[in-house]
């Protein structure tokens, strides 16, 4: 049987049906069609639990009547390696049996089709390789692919999510809470406790959705209370058959096992603050906990593509910020020692004005030529080396060997950590008028 017959026999893909309702996130579903519009690849990120499947999966469905070959879903959080990554999505297709990326690739051949590709993280490489080998095999398919750190993957659109807003993530509670207890009402006294509730787990949708599950058995002030002094919720009741979805420290115990061993240290020291901080404050405890003060900004990116830090930016330069569940995991992985000195000296500070910039240099900075500078200036704006390009009146091809220059000489190994070095290294003094504007 061809390839052909094979996906003509599910022309509609088999996007799973949505079984509750879909409560806030207008705008990044409208940004994510936007995006898979101007884009061949969307990938869709953000920290575990704040719903990147279902907006993924919102986005698909909202595109599907575009890609008349079908949408494609494949879950991919128990696959271990490239040939079962492979197989797996092979399996989706129709086509079993096929064990290497090109193989599966050729499947989409003329077709116009949407393959989601859903919890990538620990997959990095792989579903780099895989997509890249779909796109360059079908000029109509398009990709999608979620997960806490972005593929490798040249001219992907990304769009990151953050918690809710508080009135979505009042709302979603609500919605919830009607499932766990049918006599619910959101009073303004039960508003007030429940809008503390969702405050204390970061509105993060995952948390919400297991705080209102509690509801079964505790009312809204006793919830309250249990969380603020317990910390974040440790299990509940949802209907994911994942069962890191069912229990939020499980799904932030899954970032954990990620990482690798600096990120682990400098997840753990950065545990202790409650509040944001800033690039200077990052270094100071890494390198009290051991790490090479050299080291940290590049370990701290990481944590960021991971997305376990969040990066703000701010009129006075970045600032980063643990949501409460990670801080909670983090800090078990300190001994006591540690995390009384380490809380101690930074556990109740709080970030004033961002200090000066630094103007002149540690010897131990790369040293960038004036375009390189502009360039890394411009990759701190989330400009592509195309958008650079254009903004420069220079090649694409003259960009992409800046930044190759400005990776080697920095000992950086991607572009967020291009933008973390930029922000905590350079003064505005030393921004070239060009790109200041």
């Amino acid at each position: 049987m061809g390839d052909e017959t094979e996906m003509n026999g599910m022309s509609k893909g088999n996007l799973p049906a949505e079984y509750t309702s879909f409560v806030g996130r207008t705008g990044e579903v409208a940004e994510g069609l936007a995006g898979l519009a101007s884009a061949r690849l969307l990938t869709v990120t953000g920290p575990g639990g704040v719903g990147k499947t279902r907006v993924a999966t919102r986005i698909a469905q909202a595109a599907r009547r575009s890609f008349p070959d079908g949408v494609w879903y494949a879950e991919l959080s128990a696959v271990h390696d490239e040939a079962e990554l492979a197989g797996r999505v092979a399996q989706v297709l129709g086509v079993p049996g096929r064990r290497t990326a090109d193989d599966v690739a050729a499947v989409l051949r003329d077709r116009r089709a949407l393959v989601l590709l859903d919890t990538c993280e620990h997959l990095t490489p792989a579903v780099s390789r895989l997509a890249e080998a779909m796109l360059r095999h079908s000029a109509e398919a398009r990709v999608l692919v979620t997960g806490r750190r972005p593929p490798s993957t040249g001219g992907q659109r990304i769009l990151d999510l953050r918690p809710l807003p508080d009135a979505d993530a009042l709302a979603l509670f609500a919605d919830r809470a009607v499932a766990a207890d049918p006599g619910f009402k959101l009073t303004p006294e039960v508003r007030r406790a429940a809008a503390a509730v969702c405050r204390s787990v970061d509105a993060l949708p995952l948390a919400v959705e297991l705080a209102a599950a509690c509801l079964r058995t505790l009312s809204v002030g006793e919830l309250r209370d249990r969380i603020r002094d317990r910390g974040a919720l440790s299990a509940g009741a949802t209907t994911s058959v994942l069962a890191r979805h069912r229990d939020l420290r499980a799904l932030v115990g899954w970032s954990h096992e990620l990482c690798g061993a600096e990120q682990r240290v400098l997840w753990a020291a950065l545990s202790v603050v409650r509040g944001p901080f800033e690039p200077e404050m990052a270094e100071s405890i890494g390198a009290e906990a051991g790490l090479p003060e050299a080291r940290v900004l590049a370990v701290l990116a990481d944590l960021v593509d991971g997305s376990v830090v969040s990066r703000e930016p701010t009129p006075e330069g970045p600032r980063y910020r643990m949501l409460r569940v990670y801080r909670e995991v983090g800090v078990e992985h300190l001994d006591d020692g540690a995390r009384r000195r380490l809380t101690a000296r930074y556990g109740t500070r709080r970030p004033g004005p961002a200090p000066r910039p630094r103007r002149v240099r540690d010897p131990g900075r790369p040293v960038l030529s004036a375009r390189e500078l502009q360039v890394a200036v411009l990759i701190t704006e989330g400009l592509t080396n195309l958008e650079i390009a254009r903004r420069l009146v220079i090649s694409k091809r003259t960009v992409d060997a800046h930044v190759r220059n400005i990776l080697a000489k920095g000992h950086l190994a991607s572009r967020t950590h291009v933008a973390a070095w930029v922000a905590s290294s350079l003064g505005s003094d030393s921004i070239p008028a060009s790109v200041q504007g």
